[in-house]
């Protein structure tokens, strides 16, 4: 392993102002080598005592409730493979009272050709905090000794601690200008996650919060701290020197892919030089260097520098965002329209709808180009909203021309879900357009953020309930397609992509697109395939099972007026008929590998017997082929690889047939006796008894070639008279014509010997009925193998020809009689049970080779349901989360409401009998929120008081970041106070409670009581998460009040002042507004007589003075001695009143000085006009009264 330490050099370390200790560890003690100036700092002692002391004791002041756990991690890490050590602890330091959070990190390094481990400490203590706090606010620069302690400082990231966007900027541009002072070559470098939404999504925020805090640790050991920024996000930023800058980032991705436990991304990096480096404007840079990063969507980790490409794809982002609505409102976006074509017959009934914007005088940007640029914007969902009104438009048109026969599809992203409530919308604005429902397809893409999530599932399950169909566009490329399946979302067809059938590789891309349509096809789900381009690529897909392709081969996307003329209207036109669908569906969703009569896909007009024991016994994997029996002929529609072989084999069709007519190919070489027949039983069971059967057959070609095959009608087509068959071949009598046995299907006749099951790891048993007057009352063992003896707990010779009742229980005995009624009818069955030991089985029972008996062969699944649990639980527990978190920010609710329906909606949702948001003050609290359940009695009055100095205590939220406690006895002595407000028939069984910080202090907690404990939800994450909510809500109000309010006066500053100016500049609806500007007289000469105290003592006065005529609300203080009077709440008439009072009051002898200039505006848009006019007449008042007065009173 030392072949992989980091080496270092001792002397680097003494001179570091940063806390670093280097040790050695030597029979199982650890041994100080080096220590730098941060830790004995740190510590208070000089570095010969600090040696001392840690070569006596390296664990010293070590809480003794914890040191025993530390010394036991610290072995454990020394014995282990690991190189990076973490822990953190509470200490009490040799200069401090008090103990601290200590956080260690630790790393294995060389050092003089040994192994030893270099430490880094941290921490939160109160000194510190406050000795940081003192140096920033003089400007004074520090090194810290404390990552953790960056959070409490606003230019630093919440998550991560490292500078954020605005602090950066200073940091990076005064670090670069030194770089090139000391005739180094500065780089900027930009980094970025991928797939970080998707790993939130998957594995919790707070999964996703510990890896940026890898990820960042990580920046800070390559670049240094003061040299790293976090902006948003996983987007984060660094500069250096460009000094083996290609080496570094390539140590830096592959130390990427360990860090948090190996729970990791694969990064892109972004490279901006010198070369291309004029740093006038950080910003701009940093923007550059961002698109560089942005450049190749590649999932694998790269590095991307700064070309003109990247140039090139910022002015056209900017282009576009800059010119995004103007494009709208004038129409420079519109649809193109391109077929989507069905393989059986080669007609259109889809239409996809694809974006193009045209550039006055320049030309069409693809959707490929634009799109991403919206979607990363954030703003995608309103330019599909205007495609689907645009989609609504042409629709109406083709209606009013009389074709009513063609679907259009409007392509979604999975993250416009996010960005706003599409379903509903597009429901909203499709059904007043009065049109038909199957007129409208949605397509969703299927990318890397998760098509799983929620959110989307929800919106898929609109669009269903009301009538729309939803496909899933570039299926088999995102991480969850699979899951798309299983989830049994409603999806009525798949896309796949030209990759598949433009691979170099294709043979291989076949097999796999074969399978994955197979897969769809057995669930009902139809399939197209785009960017088909020829004959060859139309016939793959045909062989492979494809429903339908689109592509350049049907015709390239044209604006609505030419695809009308052209596939509707034009010589060439060919469009399917809404009444053969179903014809056209019953044949084309079937599958060719695993048949089977599903019934959304039947034809009604026909009888098809359930289950069709034919198909599931003999036909899987036989040559089997779609056949059309019109005006006499026989064509060929669809079929498996065996089949089309078979039919090119026995001359019924040739290569060149096929090609030339893919979509429905004439079957030749077929004798007269069998069209006789055909004629003869399609009347007989399509029109007369409307039941369908097998028919079997043996016919002959002229090659000499004997085949039987088995056919049966499928379906019948109104519009063209034609009717569908499906044809499968069973045998022949020709070998020699068949090279390969692949081509061909056979069956295959065995005798089962049953005790081949015996050393069978799964367990496998035989029964047999036993009967009471044709009533079956019990089973009786006739086989059982070795692994079922053990699940039963009894040998083999004790179970065979004894009763089940003898073994199982009534209910498991009742269990596996309704099973095996169930497999009488000689079908097979399966299903999922847990038998009374607790455990899990997935079982099948199908009847055996003994008359009358029956075999159950089950699988343990134990593993795979303790994962379905855990994954439900993350995901409601997820879901809970988002819910609060949307309630507690939506726009619109006042503060105290948000607060209020946050605790309902988490008490409602944990069945909880009280929930209550508790604000601390030292070591007393106060019941600020609180929700109830109905009927309770509400004890927000009686505790705005508790104490908390006996039973638990504040600071031990320091140990722990949440508590659940279920014993009533702890409970009653852990909240002596909270109990004792309670109702006396009020009992305290549960509790959980996390609490809330601000600056790195307790200022509150959550607390939950009698809350559902079988919910499936972890509570430790929720509660944890939700209090940081709340928590993040309280102080942004707190905050959110400072900001706003001069601190002298108490008034409203001049941020509300202008979002006012700026909220009634945009307002749809006008309103009257009475204004005064006033100018305190005589505040200059006050500040250069008597000091600025007695300036402000003025201010202060006038502003009480004011606040008597006027409510608080609408009182601003602009500037040093001026303020403002926004009267938007009364008439004019009390407006009035209220001013002339204010003048009469101003001529009273101790009333101040004060120049005023009103206006009435009569409409609110033009208000920073008529501000300005009231401020000219405040003036010519100032120049009135300074031509008679030198001095304030």
């Amino acid at each position: 392993m030392k072949n992989q330490l980091r080496e270092i050099n001792k002397q680097d370390i003494t001179n570091n102002e940063v806390a670093i200790a280097l040790c050695q560890f030597a029979n199982q003690h650890l041994i100080p080598v080096a220590l730098s100036k941060g830790i004995c700092h740190l510590y208070g002692l000089s570095r010969e005592k600090l040696l001392a002391f840690l070569s006596h004791d390296p664990y010293m002041g070590i809480s003794m409730r914890e040191i025993s756990d530390v010394q036991q991690d610290f072995y454990a890490f020394m014995q282990s493979e690991e190189v990076i050590y973490e822990n953190q602890f509470r200490i009490k330091l040799p200069a401090e009272k008090d103990y601290c959070l200590m956080q260690v990190q630790g790393e294995k390094v060389l050092c003089e050709g040994q192994e030893m481990i270099l430490f880094w400490m941290t921490t939160l203590s109160l000194k510190r905090l406050k000795e940081l706090d003192q140096q920033r606010r003089f400007d004074i620069p520090v090194k810290s000794t404390s990552y953790c302690l960056l959070n409490v400082d606003s230019r630093y990231n919440s998550v991560t601690g490292l500078p954020n966007m605005p602090y950066f900027y200073e940091l990076a541009d005064a670090g670069i200008k030194a770089l090139f002072r000391a005739d180094k070559t500065p780089v900027l470098l930009a980094f970025n996650l991928i797939g970080f939404s998707h790993f939130n999504v998957s594995y919790s925020y707070s999964e996703g919060n510990k890896l940026l805090k890898a990820f960042a640790n990580l920046l800070i050991k390559y670049f240094g701290i003061e040299n790293c920024g976090h902006f948003n996000e996983d987007e984060f930023y660094a500069f250096t020197e460009d000094t083996d800058l290609d080496k570094r980032l390539d140590s830096f991705i592959q130390e990427c892919q360990s860090i948090n436990g190996g729970k990791s991304l694969n990064v892109r990096i972004g490279v901006y030089d010198s070369v291309n480096l004029p740093y006038d404007d950080i910003a701009s840079s940093c923007s550059l260097v961002k698109s560089a990063c942005n450049y190749e969507r590649s999932a694998k980790s790269h590095v991307t520098y700064f070309s003109k490409d990247n140039q090139h794809d910022l002015e056209l982002e900017n282009y576009v965002l800059k010119n995004f609505d103007r494009a709208l409102k004038e129409g420079w976006i519109e649809p193109f329209y391109q077929p989507i074509v069905r393989i059986l017959n080669g007609q259109t009934g889809n239409w996809e709808a694809l974006a193009r914007w045209r550039v006055p005088d320049k030309g069409i940007l693809m959707n490929e180009q634009f799109v991403p640029i919206l979607d990363r914007a954030g703003i995608l969902y309103k330019m599909d909203l205007y495609m689907v009104d645009r989609v609504i438009a042409d629709l109406k048109t083709m209606q009013a021309q009389g074709s009513e026969d063609i679907a259009i599809s409007v392509n979604l992203f999975s993250s416009e879900f996010e960005q706003y409530n599409m379903a509903d919308e597009i429901v909203s604005r499709f059904e007043a357009s009065g049109l038909d429902k199957e007129l409208l397809v949605i397509e969703i893409s299927n990318d890397i953020r998760n098509l799983n999530s929620e959110k989307v599932k929800d919106q898929i399950e609109i669009f269903y309930r009301h009538g729309f169909s939803v496909w899933v566009d570039s299926f088999g490329e995102g991480y969850s397609s699979i899951s798309i399946m299983k989830d049994d979302l409603p999806i009525s067809c798949v896309k796949f992509d030209a990759s598949f059938i433009n691979d170099d590789n294709f043979d291989r891309s076949k097999k796999v697109l074969k399978k994955m349509i197979e897969l769809a096809e057995e669930l009902g789900i139809d399939t197209v395939v785009g960017g088909v381009e020829n004959a060859k690529q139309l016939l793959t897909l045909r062989e492979i099972g494809c429903s339908a392709a689109q592509g350049y081969y049907f015709g390239q996307p044209l604006p609505f007026a030419k695809a009308f003329s052209t596939w509707v209207k034009g010589p060439n036109a060919n469009v399917e008929q809404l009444a053969e669908s179903n014809y056209y569906n019953s044949i084309g969703m079937m599958s060719l590998e695993k048949p089977q009569f599903i019934e959304p896909i039947q034809d009604h007009f026909l009888t098809f017997e359930q289950p069709d024991m034919i198909f599931d016994r003999y036909f899987k994997g036989t040559p089997l082929g779609f056949l059309e029996y019109r005006d006499g002929k026989l064509h060929y529609l669809r079929g498996n690889e065996g089949y089309t072989q078979y039919l090119l084999s026995c001359g019924s069709v040739t290569q060149e047939d096929l090609e030339a007519h893919p979509f429905a190919t004439e079957i030749k070489n077929v004798g007269k006796q069998l069209y006789l027949e055909l004629g003869r039983w399609i009347k007989e069971e399509y029109w007369e008894n409307h039941k369908t059967e097998w028919h079997y057959g043996v016919h002959s070609y002229p090659n000499g070639l004997y085949v039987e095959s088995y056919q049966r009608l499928m379906s019948y087509n109104p519009y063209t008279n034609a009717y569908a068959i499906v044809d499968v071949l069973t045998s022949y009598n020709a070998n020699q014509v068949y090279q390969q046995k692949h081509d061909l299907g056979k069956t295959a006749a065995f005798n089962l010997n049953t005790d081949q099951y015996r050393d069978l790891p799964i367990p496998f048993v035989t029964v047999s009925p036993i009967y009471d007057h044709k009533r079956v009352v019990d089973m009786q063992y006739v086989y059982v193998n070795q692994a079922y003896s053990e699940i039963i707990g009894f040998g083999r010779e004790e179970l065979l020809g004894n009763l089940i009742s003898l073994f199982h229980q009534n209910d498991e005995l009742a269990f596996w009689m309704k099973e095996l009624l169930a497999a009488k009818n000689g079908q097979s069955h399966s299903g999922i049970m847990q038998r009374n030991d607790g455990h899990w089985y997935e079982y099948v029972i199908a009847p055996a080779s003994v008359p009358d008996a029956y075999s159950f062969a089950m699988i343990n699944i134990d593993d795979q349901k303790q994962k379905e649990q855990e994954i439900q639980q993350k995901q409601n527990t997820t879901s809970e989360i988002l819910r609060i978190s949307e309630i507690l920010n939506v726009e619109g609710n006042d503060f105290k409401q948000s607060i209020q329906k946050g605790l309902a909606k988490l008490g409602e949702d944990l069945q909880a009998d009280r929930v209550s948001l508790m604000e601390t003050s030292g070591n007393s609290a106060k019941n600020a929120y609180s929700w109830h359940k109905v009927g309770l009695a509400d004890v927000k009055d009686k505790q705005q008081h508790l104490s908390f100095d006996s039973g638990f205590g504040i600071e031990e939220f320091a140990v722990e970041d949440s508590y659940l406690l279920t014993d009533p006895g702890q409970i009653k002595e852990a909240f002596p106070e909270i109990v004792a407000s309670s109702p006396a028939d009020y009992h305290l069984k549960n509790v959980l409670l996390a609490p809330f910080y601000e600056r790195g202090t307790v200022r509150g907690f959550i607390m939950v009581e009698n809350f559902n404990l079988d919910l499936s939800l972890d509570f430790t994450n929720l509660i944890e998460l939700v209090s940081d909510f709340f928590g993040s809500k309280i102080t942004g109000r707190r905050l959110e009040k400072q900001r706003d309010t001069d601190v002298l006066t108490g008034l409203n500053d001049r941020h509300p002042y202008f979002a006012k100016l700026k909220h009634y500049q945009k307002s749809k609806n006008s309103k009257e507004i009475g204004i005064i500007y006033m100018d305190l007289n005589g505040l200059k000469e006050a500040n250069d007589k008597f000091g600025h105290e007695a300036g402000d003592n003025l201010l202060i006065k006038a502003s009480k003075f004011i606040t008597q005529y006027f409510s608080r609300k609408m009182v601003y203080r602009v500037g040093g001695d001026e303020f403002v009077v926004l009267d938007d709440r009364n008439p004019r008439d009390v407006f009035e009143k209220d001013y002339q009072a204010f003048l009469k009051a101003m001529t009273e002898p101790d009333a101040p000085s004060i120049s005023v200039g009103s206006v009435w505006c009569e409409d609110s848009h033009q208000l920073e006009g008529c501000v300005e006019e009231a401020d000219r007449s405040m003036q010519r008042s100032k120049e009135a009264y300074y031509q008679t007065h030198k001095r304030y009173r």
